[in-house]
């Protein structure tokens, strides 16, 4: 990508999943987990253009050693343009190799406010650009109408709160896999389920008092195997073996949500043996833990890794990054054709940054969602509207 004027939209650089569709349209056989990294990884410390001399000029204390360097951290080449960060050896790197993993860099969404909190509202919400903002309706939630409610494909959110993205008109429950360490008094959840007795929500609250009981009871059997001295690095590796041993289990529980934070890097950013370069580790470790909890069934999942935005492509004065634009989604899965650097690509030079500063949206991440879903699910072209506003059809998001 040294400043070669390309843009790499045809075959070779579409996005490809297995056959013409993945599953049947019955979607009970499917399971979809959207994790979601808080704070705004830096794509560029995970997928590194390692060919191009300005990312090495841009970032000339933080930036990922090249392929073959020698020196300690070095990148670990994927093709003539990118390299993986070595921080996932052991977890991602095995799934990529078995053609289970790809990556779309140039990914996310048209908000270019670089707020937090504004920039993740609007991407769970999954409307339309331009459209006023309803917060009460997010794209998880509408895939799980469109599928025909909870009763045929459920959804769960494993975070503190309901956010965004499963917010809407079929009840979908969450379950906060932080701080929970023992289940609720017997006489507690009674009270509980009896406030709604009686109620729509009645058997939700039952379902939801025995899984909060399920996950308390596995959480702090995986806190005691674990502890030995462990940090923060190792506690998504707990919480993704707890996600996929629900996901597994529970038929009902078959499109999860679950967020990691910690990724707002504006000083010390250490993507070689630092904070971030922890932060992927322990990523990496509760994905491949969540890979194997699933079994058998990991064959029809995918699972996709997202962030509200990149970070900037030059380091600021603090060896960090600062909010940026174009970041870098994974999609892994059983059953997709992976093995490949996914979506339109173009080169990484000062001459093609994003307001002088980022890395550009070539891939909308809704198209990208919406060639998901369509896959997976087999959804029409009106479900698919529904779903996601203006995404389009998969001929936006160019084919193999």
């Amino acid at each position: 990508m040294d400043r070669r004027e390309f843009m790499r939209a045809g075959a070779g650089a579409a996005l490809a999943l297995a056959g013409a569709r993945l599953w049947a349209a019955d979607a009970a056989g499917a399971k979809l987990l959207v994790v979601m990294l808080r704070g705004a990884y830096d794509g560029a410390s995970l997928l590194v253009p390692h060919t191009s001399d300005f990312y090495y000029i841009a970032r000339p204390t933080i930036a990922v050693p090249r392929p073959g360097s020698g020196r300690p951290g070095e990148a670990i080449r994927l093709d003539a343009d990118w390299a993986l960060n070595a921080a996932v050896r052991e977890t991602i790197l095995p799934l990529y190799a078995a053609k289970q993993a790809a990556f779309v860099p140039f990914a996310g969404s048209a908000d270019a406010s670089r707020s937090h909190f504004q920039a993740q509202d609007l991407m769970e919400m999954g409307q339309q650009d331009g459209a006023r903002p309803d917060y009460s309706s997010g794209y998880l939630n509408r895939l799980v109408e469109a599928l025909g409610g909870e009763a045929r494909a459920g959804g769960i959110a494993f975070t503190n709160n309901l956010t965004p993205v499963f917010k809407g008109v079929v009840a979908v429950p969450n379950v906060s896999l932080r701080g929970l360490r023992n289940p609720l008094p017997e006489a507690e959840s009674e009270r509980i389920a009896a406030m709604y007795g009686g109620t729509p929500l009645g058997a939700m609250a039952v379902a939801g008092l025995e899984t909060r009981r399920e996950v308390s009871e596995q959480l702090a059997a995986e806190m005691a195997d674990s502890a030995r001295g462990a940090g923060a690095a190792r506690a998504f590796e707990t919480q993704g073996r707890l996600v996929g041993r629900l996901m597994r289990e529970k038929r009902a529980y078959s499109i999860g949500f679950v967020d990691v934070g910690g990724w707002d890097t504006h000083v010390e950013q250490g993507a070689v043996d630092g904070a971030l370069a922890r932060n992927l580790e322990g990523l990496g470790a509760g994905l491949a833990a969540f890979v194997k909890e699933m079994g058998p069934l990991w064959r029809s999942t995918v699972v996709v890794v997202m962030s509200e935005f990149g970070r900037t492509a030059r380091e600021n004065g603090n060896r960090g990054t600062d909010h940026g634009h174009g970041n870098t989604m994974w999609l892994l899965g059983g059953g997709i054709s992976g093995g490949r650097i996914a979506g339109r690509q173009g080169p990484v030079d000062d001459a093609h940054l994003f307001q002088d500063r980022d890395f550009p949206v070539l891939n909308d991440y809704r198209s990208v969602l919406a060639h998901v879903f369509r896959r997976m699910y087999a959804l029409d072209a009106a479900r698919l509207e529904r779903v996601l506003p203006g995404a389009g059809t998969e001929e936006k998001f160019t084919l193999l």
